[in-house]
C-alpha cells in the first residue's frame, strides 16, 4: 500500500465478485452446492435490503411518510463458488486454491439457541473434506477427500507454496508473509487429515 501511495505504483486489480463473469449470482447456485454437502444447512433467510418510501420530500431530508412505505426488496446476489462450495471472486488465498475444507463467510444459528435456519452474526465456518475415499463414501460425501487431492503433506504444502508465490508475483500478498501462509497451512493439515468420526446429531 505504501508503494502505491507514495510511489507511483497502481494497485493490482479489483476481485470483487461481478455478474459480467458470473462470479455474482442468485442465492440458488451457491444452494445447490451447499445442499449436496451431507449435515450442511444454507440460509433460509439471506440478508436483503427492501425499498422504503419516507415520503416526497425524503431526498430533502425531511420524512413526510411514517412508517415509510415498504417496496420491492433490492436484487440480491453473492459471490458464485466452486464444486467445493468455495467462492470463486476475490483474492483467493491458498486456503482456497489449494483447500483441506469448505470455507465460507456465514454460519447458522445451533438448533439449541433456536432459528437454526437463520445466520449467526459474525461467524463463518469451516467445513473439512472427508480425510480419505473410504470416509467420503460412508458419508455421501461429493467433495473430492484429502488424500485423493494430496497424496502428502509435501505435495499438499509445495501446490501451497506455488500460490502464495503466485500471489506475492501479482502484488496481493507480502514476500516476507509466505513463510507464514506455509506454517499455517501445515498446522492446518495435521488438523484436518484426519478420519474424523460422524458427529451426533445436535453437535
Amino acid at each position: 500500500m505504501d508503494r502505491w501511495v507514495s510511489g507511483e505504483e497502481d494497485p493490482p486489480p479489483s476481485r470483487y465478485p461481478r455478474l459480467a463473469d458470473g462470479t455474482a449470482v442468485t442465492s440458488e447456485q451457491p444452494r445447490c452446492v451447499f445442499a449436496a454437502i451431507p449435515g450442511v444447512g444454507f440460509p433460509a433467510y439471506p440478508p436483503q435490503v427492501i425499498r422504503l418510501d419516507f415520503g416526497r420530500d425524503a431526498m430533502s431530508g425531511v420524512a413526510t411518510t411514517l412508517p415509510p412505505v415498504e417496496g420491492k426488496p433490492y436484487p440480491n446476489f453473492v459471490p458464485a463458488v466452486d464444486r467445493d462450495g468455495n467462492e470463486l471472486s476475490g483474492i483467493r488465498l491458498p486456503d482456497l486454491t489449494v483447500p483441506l475444507a469448505t470455507y465460507t463467510g456465514w454460519n447458522l444459528r445451533h438448533p439449541q439457541m433456536g432459528a437454526p435456519d437463520r445466520l449467526m452474526s459474525l461467524m463463518g465456518s469451516t467445513i473439512p473434506f472427508p480425510a480419505t475415499p473410504e470416509e467420503r463414501a460412508g458419508r455421501d460425501d461429493p467433495r473430492r477427500s484429502i488424500s485423493e487431492r494430496y497424496p502428502s503433506r509435501a505435495r499438499y504444502l509445495e501446490e501451497v507454496r506455488q500460490e502464495a508465490q503466485r500471489l506475492v508475483d501479482e502484488g496481493y500478498l507480502l514476500a516476507e508473509d509466505l513463510e507464514l501462509v506455509l506454517d499455517q497451512a501445515s498446522r492446518r493439515y495435521g488438523l484436518l487429515a484426519v478420519v474424523r468420526e460422524p458427529a451426533a446429531v445436535g453437535e
